[in-house]
């Protein structure tokens, strides 16, 4: 089974993130402040070694990863 976002070159997470941007451009009027508290979430991670967490990175948005590739 192949998946669309897989065949455009994306990952989950890239995926799941522009479907919530796309979630939050059509919610109603009323929840469009609620949820606009919620959209600059980014994902961080980091590698642990020994038991302890080395330095925190950000995973890419979309946005990001195009321009660092123009």
């Amino acid at each position: 089974m192949s998946f669309a976002w897989r065949a455009a070159g994306m990952n989950y997470l890239q995926y799941s993130s522009i479907a919530a941007r796309a979630l939050r451009r059509v919610a109603k009027v009323e929840l469009q402040t609620e949820i606009a508290k919620r959209e600059g979430m980014l994902l961080k991670f980091a590698k642990w070694e020994g038991g302890k967490s080395g330095a925190y990175n950000s995973v890419p948005t979309i946005e990001t990863r195009h321009k660092a590739q123009d």
